[in-house]
């Protein structure tokens, strides 16, 4: 029984570990593409999502098809890039200070042969981490991507390693990752929905949000280089280009020969918005370039900039209901408040005062003494069946304890009590066949006398 015991407290403590190592999801309200856009969603694969201040209030808008795997091409940058600097604080690595070389040994061993874009390293030249992490955020460069990978885990079989375990911490169950440099294999894969998680994870760092939205970056090697510029290979981030969109601030790009893959996020007055799309054919019938991925992330974000507005849906402290106090003179009942204000995007067609408001309690009653702010239920917000969000709600008075009430009530409680009552029926029936048998008792006695 012991070990047995130990076993369970031991895969609970597991459980709580891994619970608290998982990143905040965002929340939910999906909605339909508008039909007064046009014709519907191209590619296969799609999603878009609100980004908050805050991984927490993120709220994912629109989704199809986000669970289906495709081969990323560069796009796996994003899952890349966001593990790298996770090793690069977690090692407290100097990006200046620390430096990659790349060698004859790594372009026999994972370039030569691939046909896979390279950032032209000679062999011994020498860039800082830094250098390499930027080239490999904004082109898909397979000879920094090495230089990066072994830098910063001494190779590039153990970053690999390293690069999944970390999808498995954020919870990325359509992802897995056999190489670094990009290169297209049936065991590297990735859905749209971890494309998104991946890249609102390396918005988190300054350093990373900084590289996605770079439009050129110019590299100076410390060894054997010269210093040489490149072009962002997001199309949406290039006034040259037909793709070009005037609110997209920053997103990769990726696929395979046939199909074109991409993250990007784009902002206007405050709000920003992301979209991912997966799968989109990258060429027609007559073997021209489609642009299906750029048009479809258009009007997802363009939808999110025009379609949406960001709504006060609780007020701190603005009493939504009540809740019973038991025990208390002055009051039966105190109010209940959010303990914090709820703010969330919402479609410019919905009518906010018609969201419904659901209350969950804790304990349906209260009992004395109550302190203001005590945390004892939660608001739901939703929109039709769609929870919008929910808000903890804390009492907005306080009730006294009093020992008079509280006897009472229990001496009440006590007589009209289930147990009290089947007492008294007890005994009421008791009674009953008591005189029932008395009477016959009595006939009896009366008729032989």
């Amino acid at each position: 029984m012991k070990r047995i015991a130990l076993r369970v407290c031991a895969a609970l403590v597991v459980l709580v570990v891994l619970l608290t190592a998982l990143p905040v999801s965002a929340n939910e309200i999906r909605y339909e593409f508008p039909k007064d856009e046009g014709s519907d969603i191209m590619a296969p694969s799609a999603m878009m999502m609100y980004v908050g201040v805050k991984a927490d209030s993120d709220v994912v808008l629109y989704e199809k098809q986000a669970d289906i795997r495709y081969q990323p091409g560069g796009l796996m940058r994003v899952a890349m890039i966001g593990y790298a600097m996770k090793c690069i604080k977690d090692k407290r690595i100097d990006m200046d200070a620390t430096h990659g070389t790349y060698t004859l040994e790594m372009f026999n061993q994972y370039v030569s042969g691939t046909g896979l874009h390279v950032a032209m390293m000679k062999f011994g030249e020498t860039w800082t981490v830094r250098d390499l992490l930027t080239v490999c955020t904004i082109q898909t460069a397979a000879d920094a991507a090495v230089a990066l990978a072994t830098a910063i885990s001494g190779s590039v079989e153990a970053f690999v390693a390293g690069l999944n375990e970390f999808s498995k911490e954020l919870g990325c169950t359509n992802s897995s990752f056999t190489n670094v440099t990009c290169l297209n294999d049936e065991g590297q894969y990735m859905s749209a929905r971890d494309v998104m998680t991946f890249t609102r994870y390396a918005m988190d760092y300054p350093e990373l949000r900084g590289m996605l939205e770079l439009r050129q970056y110019t590299v100076t090697p410390v060894e054997n280089g010269k210093k040489r510029s490149w072009p962002t290979g997001n199309d949406m981030l290039r006034a040259s280009t037909p793709y070009y969109y005037t609110y997209a601030t920053g997103g990769k790009t990726g696929g395979t020969l046939t199909e074109t893959s991409l993250v990007t996020f784009g902002s206007k007055d405050g709000y920003e918005y992301m979209a991912v799309v997966m799968g989109a054919p990258r060429k027609n019938e007559k073997g021209e370039l489609t642009g299906v991925a750029y048009a479809d992330a258009r009007r997802l974000i363009r939808w999110g900039l025009i379609g949406f507005t960001y709504e006060m849906l609780a007020r701190k402290n603005e009493p939504v209901g009540r809740i019973p106090v038991r025990d208390c003179a002055n009051r039966d009942s105190v109010p209940l408040v959010p303990a914090k204000e709820f703010f969330t995007v919402v479609a410019n067609t919905v009518d906010i005062t018609q969201l419904k408001r659901r209350i969950v309690y804790d304990n349906e009653t209260l009992t004395a003494p109550v302190k203001v702010g005590d945390r004892v239920a939660t608001l739901e917000i939703y929109l039709e069946d769609k929870l919008v969000g929910t808000v903890p709600l804390e009492t907005g008075e306080s009730a006294d304890y009093h020992f008079l009430y509280a006897v009472w009530r229990r001496i009440t409680a006590a007589v009209f009590s289930w147990w009290t009552l089947g007492i008294l029926l007890v005994l009421a029936a008791a009674a009953v066949a008591y005189g029932i048998l008395n009477v016959q008792y009595n006939k009896k006695r009366r008729k032989k006398h």
